[in-house]
């Protein structure tokens, strides 16, 4: 029965939209829950992973980032990193909305775990004293798969009416057609092997090493801040700036070329292109501009953590690019620096640092502050930069190859556009791509299978675009402990409170969240719900929006403030809001709801507060 006391949360089992019955078969098997365990599953605390994907997904979707987080994720905390009491995480799908939450229960039998900590300390270990050296490879053997990847976009290509005589000599005992499902193979193979392996392979540790150099400086330090404590990490060279450096790059180039005039005035970031191809120093800039883009500027711009089918990257919207060259140039102009000061980052984390070290009284202590302080940073910047690695430039490279697969299957008939392939799960476009064969051996042309059920589903996911989903599921009704589900997923026993019964939204006049990034500034407020829309955000805003990825980063550099939904202080936006010294209040779960844009607003960095002026 429906559960009906003021304040509880429903059952997952409980959840239905009118007429969509038998959506379970778009998604993955493993992500649906399990109606013969239904009285464990209730029983569960999961919350809807809005963070991370902010709106219901399309099948592909869901296979290409939540299903690998279900199974890489679990895997490397519960089999490979062995994390003592963990056994995972769970991730489950409902009207194609994604819940996840604690694997439960967790070990608890103390022989178990000490077995355990003795697995997991042996794996901790060898990540802290060679990191350089495996995170160098690590690095090494994702370039490489991302120029693979890029490679094969080339050889995605249409069946021929005749075979190629070439093709017949060569005895190749493969059609183009075989050829074809195997390319699709080998992209679907490198996405997934850096998506659900790469991607985890040291999360765990980093994160581990966070949580621990987190508690140590709470217990040694009473009172002391999160912001303080990530303020020690900030300053540091990571490759999540190396997109935005790259567009500071090319805006210093477009001054010195004297090409700036020519990019203020684009309206069309190709035509401009097309323009400079005819002068010399055009053509130099072009070329520079080239060698940025691979693989920098294949940057997602997503609503949440992990990017939608329908949402763009850099290289394909290139006046997404173009609007911050502007921005950049003309700050560059006014004799603005545009670069982060990271010498002075540097010299107030290594002042921080010390103010602590010299509050420790026992050389213990100091020497274990100092282990885990250098431990901390080493790992800082797998954190972030595996943002970009994996959330952006490997997705955008899989999903461009897969639209070349997307292209070929619409122009046979087996669907009816394009952007229909993403309606279909990954083993449904292979068959797609094996049944063309099938057709185009015979000549004939295909059924309408492919098109009738993606026009079934298409109904189902209008349906569950309408459908506003319960942010939490199960009875939370103990305390929120879990590390990972406050630290990551911002979800503390305060925030399952305040949902039980939600203010009404005209009556909010103040917001309290986590003071990310210091300082006190007031604005109007620019609200961001949709990533196509960063465009519009305009030079002293404060910037409202659910998340934040390295994809944003330029646009911290004209905006006064910034207010999110989710996400802490070590979140894309608390590490960005530092280096850049921007006022930063984050997790206040209700931002993109109680603000409108052009509301005037005051971000109170200090205390964690943003009040509505008018």
């Amino acid at each position: 029965m429906p559960r009906k006391k003021a304040g509880e949360f429903p059952s997952p089992y409980e959840l239905s939209t009118p007429s969509t019955e038998g959506w379970e078969r778009m998604y993955p098997s493993g992500l649906i829950f399990p109606k013969e365990r239904r009285k464990k599953f209730e029983k569960l605390n999961l919350s809807l992973q809005h963070m991370h994907w902010p709106r219901a997904m399309k099948p592909f979707d869901s296979c290409a980032v939540h299903f690998p987080a279900s199974k890489g994720l679990s895997a490397y905390q519960h089999r490979i990193f062995v994390v003592p009491p963990s056994r995972g995480l769970y991730f489950y799908v409902v009207n194609g909305y994604h819940y996840g939450g604690e694997a439960a229960p967790p070990y608890t039998d103390p022989k178990l775990i000490e077995k355990r900590l003795k697995l997991f300390l042996q794996r901790m270990i060898y990540c802290w004293w060679n990191w350089k050296k495996i995170y160098g490879k690590w690095k090494r053997d994702m370039m490489k798969m991302f120029k693979e990847q890029d490679s094969l976009r080339e050889q995605i290509r249409d069946l021929p009416e005749i075979e190629d005589l070439e093709f017949f000599k060569e005895v190749r005992g493969i059609t183009s057609a075989r050829k074809l499902v195997e390319i699709y193979d080998r992209v679907l193979h490198l996405y997934m092997t850096m998506q659900e392996g790469y991607q985890y392979q040291f999360i765990g540790a980093a994160y581990a090493t966070d949580l621990t150099f987190t508690d140590f400086c709470h217990k040694a330090f009473p009172g002391i801040e999160d912001r303080t404590i990530a303020k020690m990490l900030t300053g540091a060279e990571l490759e999540a700036f190396r997109p935005d450096e790259e567009v500071k790059r090319l805006a210093h180039l477009a001054v010195k070329l004297g090409l700036a005039s020519d990019i203020k005035k684009a309206t069309d970031f190709e035509e401009m292109r097309s323009k400079f191809e005819g002068t010399g120093t055009g053509r130099k800039w072009n070329q520079e501009f080239d060698k940025s883009s691979f693989p920098w500027f294949n940057m997602m711009v997503t609503q949440g953590i992990f990017a939608y089918s329908d949402e763009e990257c850099w290289i394909e919207n290139p006046n997404i690019i173009l609007g911050f060259l502007k921005n950049y140039i003309e700050k560059i102009k006014k004799g603005e620096t545009i670069e982060r000061d990271v010498k002075a980052l540097k010299k107030e984390k290594k002042q921080i640092f010390k103010e602590h070290l010299d509050k420790l009284k026992t050389d213990a202590e100091k020497a274990r502050f100092k282990e885990l302080y250098n431990l901390a940073t080493t790992f800082y910047e797998f954190v972030e930069d595996q943002v970009v690695y994996i959330k952006s430039v490997n997705y955008a490279l899989f999903r461009r190859n897969i639209r070349k697969f997307a292209e070929i299957l619409a122009k046979h008939g087996v669907i009816k556009e394009p952007e229909d392939i993403f309606y279909l799960k990954f083993e449904e476009i292979k068959s797609a791509l094996e049944d063309l064969a099938c057709w185009w051996g015979t000549g004939d042309p295909p059924s309408l299978y492919w098109i009738n059920e993606i026009e079934w589903r298409k109904k189902i996911y209008e349906k569950f675009e309408k459908w506003d989903p319960p942010l939490f599921v199960g009875p939370w009704k103990e305390e929120v402990t879990e590390p990972f589900v406050v630290v990551h997923g911002g979800i503390t026993t305060d925030i399952v409170n305040l949902y039980r019964k939600l203010p009404k939204l005209e009556e909010i006049k103040e917001l309290k969240g986590i003071p990310a990034s210091t300082g006190v500034v007031e604005g109007p407020a620019r609200v961001i719900k949709a990533s196509k829309d960063i465009s519009k955000i305009r030079p002293g805003e404060i910037l409202v929006c659910s998340h934040t990825t390295p994809a944003w980063t330029p646009a911290f550099t004209i905006i006064k403030g910034i207010v999110t939904n989710q996400g802490g202080a070590m979140s894309h936006a608390g590490i960005v809001s530092r280096e850049y010294g921007i006022p930063a209040v984050l997790g206040t779960w209700l931002a993109t709801s109680a603000i409108k844009t052009g509301t005037r607003i005051k971000v109170d960095g200090d205390a964690g507060v943003v009040t509505l002026l008018r």
